[in-house]
């Protein structure tokens, strides 16, 4: 008597089985950003690649750091036809591409750097922001990391209240929102790539720029603009994106380990710069020989509430005011 059903699930069987013993297909994940070393996006990055290599599954990272594939939007580009898997970009660069997420860029929107934009980002809000990013752009939130609370830096003029920056000349990122709010200050914002900021202060073709103090101080702004006053005039997100496309192509094993790792990452990159600007201070003081100005920050606030209830009205209050009332 012949068993053909029985035949069949026993070959099924055996061809699972050899499957299951087969090596997890080798996968090669790309990164770039713009960031050096000692930059919290530049040493997550590097804990990304080595969990992953550490894994079992076959990804790997190849990471192009410090503007090796261009500036911010040159990586936004570049992930979205695929020639990357992931970049780390400032919110204030990827509204170019998906507009929603300009809401986070509205001035003193957070009220801390450490805590307020994780309870944003990591609850219902940031994952129906994630969501319409996605349908923007077609890029994919992997993560959402930090890229600090932003100050200004001048190469002669302390800054104390807005009225320090008349006419001065500021490099800003190149985002509407960022223009406007320099704008209402009294300051000519300047847009310019990154890389170029250092010389710019060294030929004083601008006078001013801004930052955190992880990237003032590791990108030695200091050498060129040791005026820093703590305005804390935005809480910059930076979010991970990635091309859908290369995500797909991961088996299961593969997506719950890359998942796994960023989580890590995540952990890491967001604690380094909460812990890091204490250390920063400190170390810009005595090192950098960087006067530091504490200034009339609701002179600030005040200023820019025009620039507040201007975008609240394109984002929706309702969701300005849910960000602002998230705890």
């Amino acid at each position: 008597m012949k068993y053909p059903n029985l035949a069949k699930s026993m070959l099924c069987g055996i061809a699972l089985a050899l499957t299951a013993s087969l090596p997890a297909q080798a996968l090669e994940l790309t990164a770039g950003h713009v960031n050096p070393p000692g930059e919290p996006c530049y040493e997550a990055f590097n804990l990304l690649q080595k969990k992953l290599a550490a894994g079992s599954t076959g990804l790997t990272l190849k990471i192009f750091p410090q503007s090796q594939i261009g500036d911010e939007k040159d990586a936004i580009e570049q992930v979205k036809m695929g020639a990357l898997t992931m970049t780390c970009v400032a919110s204030a660069n990827l509204s170019a591409f998906a507009p929603i997420i300009g809401v986070f860029d509205i001035p003193f929107l957070f009220r801390d750097g450490v805590t307020h934009p994780w309870l944003v980002a990591d609850g219902p809000i940031g994952k129906d922001i994630s969501n319409r990013i996605e349908q923007q752009s077609g890029l994919h939130v992997l993560s959402w990391w930090s890229a600090g609370v932003r100050h200004v830096f001048s190469s002669k003029t302390p800054v104390k209240t807005p009225a320090d920056m008349k006419n001065m000349k500021i490099r800003v990122i190149g985002s509407p929102v960022y223009i406007d709010t320099f704008t209402a200050l009294g300051a000519k914002p300047t847009p310019m790539p990154y890389g170029e900021v250092y010389t710019s202060l060294a030929t004083h073709t601008i006078d001013a720029a801004e930052n955190d103090s992880s990237g003032y101080r590791n990108m030695k702004f200091y050498e060129q603009a040791p005026q820093l006053s703590l305005t804390g005039h935005f809480f910059l997100m930076k979010p991970v994106v990635a091309n859908p496309a290369t995500l797909a192509k991961l088996s299961p094993e593969q997506r719950k380990e890359l998942d796994a790792a960023m989580a890590e990452a995540t952990a890491y990159q967001r604690k380094l710069f909460a812990e890091n600007f204490d250390a920063d201070i400190e170390w810009l003081k005595t090192n950098g020989k960087v006067t530091v100005t504490v200034p009339d920050r609701a002179a600030f606030e005040q200023a820019v509430k025009p620039v507040q209830e201007k975008y609240a009205k394109q984002y929706g209050v309702e969701l300005v005011e849910a960000i602002r009332n998230t705890r």
